[in-house]
């Protein structure tokens, strides 16, 4: 791919090859290409769009306006909305990963009560690059060099000497009334611990301690105290010390409180685009309306028979404040939409409403996007 200049570049750019995806698309559903052109154009756009992808999301960790722009595209997909639906209406739980057989860790969310859905990793990983998650180190794994996977990698203790992993591991103990210091198994007696010299029994951790490890070769018959150690991956049959290695962070993920307004504004979006669509309108979400040389920016803007509606959706846990209401007024001074709409999830307090009406600012309440949805489509029909 070209080298990008600035990260508006790489932005458009980006939009560009969507937009050209898009068309390819529609070529082949209008039967102008045939599906053998159709997938190995796609195939190269693809490439194109993950690498434009990649720097974009590297460069969002370090510019806030690129991990913003990065946020409004990413709302749109279903999901980063089970993602977000998981900290807002679901179990709220942090997302740990799941350990399976093969020791790749997986993670799964509960965007409503009772359901587990699987995440990809790497979805969350990008949600981290734009802040909509916040990451914590919960471990970190080996992977083989040759196939990248951790699912067949052991770690190998051997001899120094001959490097047969044939040995023998053993630990030393020290009786501590006595003195007497032996191999662990000489001070069991079955299930208890008793000393072999002085023969009293050990019952408290006190009574003993550990001093180290005795190995030896059944190979080659060394003594050692400190075996060599490496890594083997069974599936490629190499060996592989830590120089080599690929070591992958593992991580923890939460909701970034600081962005959890937007996060609930944006989940009542998807909802209304589709019945506003499925309803004849022109949606746009976000979208903007032209004051002079400035765009102002709406959660979602609405066209049909030269009719224009802006709303925006604001969510809280409780009740939306006063707080939306004034900042839509806001906006109103610069823009004169035909309804201005406010969507209030799961409700808008007195005060708020006082405002909202004194400002002819409508408002549709409701305990749910699709509820909120359903209210602010039955206001449209009366323009």
């Amino acid at each position: 791919m070209p080298a990008i200049e600035s990260a508006s570049d790489l932005l458009k750019e980006l939009a560009n090859l969507t937009s050209e995806l898009a068309d390819l698309e529609r070529q082949l559903a209008d039967s102008k290409i045939s599906a053998q052109e159709f997938e190995d154009l796609s195939r190269q756009v693809k490439e194109r769009i993950s690498a434009a992808e990649s720097q974009a999301y590297a460069i969002a960790r370090k510019d806030a306006n690129v991990a913003r722009k990065l946020r409004v595209r990413d709302y749109k997909d279903p999901a980063v909305q089970q993602v977000c639906n998981h900290f807002v209406y679901g179990t709220k739980r942090p997302l740990e990963p799941d350990f399976s057989v093969d020791r790749v860790p997986k993670y799964s969310v509960e965007p409503e009560e009772g359901q587990r859905v699987n995440v990809d990793r790497a979805l969350l990983q990008r949600m981290a690059d734009t802040g909509i998650l916040n990451e914590a180190l919960f471990e970190k794994i080996l992977l083989c060099p040759s196939c990248a996977s951790p699912s067949d990698v052991f770690v190998r203790f051997k001899c120094p000497q001959c490097g047969s992993i044939d040995i023998s591991i053993s630990r030393m103990m020290e009786h501590i009334q006595c003195g007497t210091i032996h191999q662990e198994t000489a001070f069991r007696v079955g299930k208890a611990m008793a000393c072999p010299l002085c023969k009293k029994p050990i019952q408290k951790p006190e009574e003993s301690r550990l001093i180290g490890l005795v190995c030896s070769c059944k190979a080659c018959g060394a003594h050692f105290e400190d075996p060599a150690q490496s890594n083997h991956c069974r599936r490629c049959k190499i060996e592989f010390g830590l120089s080599t290695a690929v070591v992958s962070d593992v991580y923890t993920y939460t909701v970034n409180d600081v962005l959890l307004d937007e996060v609930r504004s944006q989940l009542g979006n998807p909802a209304l685009v589709r019945a506003l669509t499925v309803a004849g309108f022109e949606v746009a979400g976000p979208g903007f309306l032209a004051a002079g040389s400035k765009q102002v920016e709406f959660s979602i803007v609405a066209r049909k028979n030269s009719n224009v509606v802006a709303i925006d959706i604001s969510q809280s846990d409780s009740e939306v404040g006063i707080e939306p209401v004034l900042a839509l007024y806001t906006k109103l001074l610069e823009v004169t939409p035909n309804l201005t709409i406010l969507g209030a999830i799961p409700g808008l307090s007195d005060k708020a409403q006082n405002v909202a009406s004194s400002h002819n600012i409508l408002v549709a309440m409701g305990a749910s996007p699709a509820e909120v949805a359903r209210q602010i489509l039955e206001i449209t029909k009366r323009m």
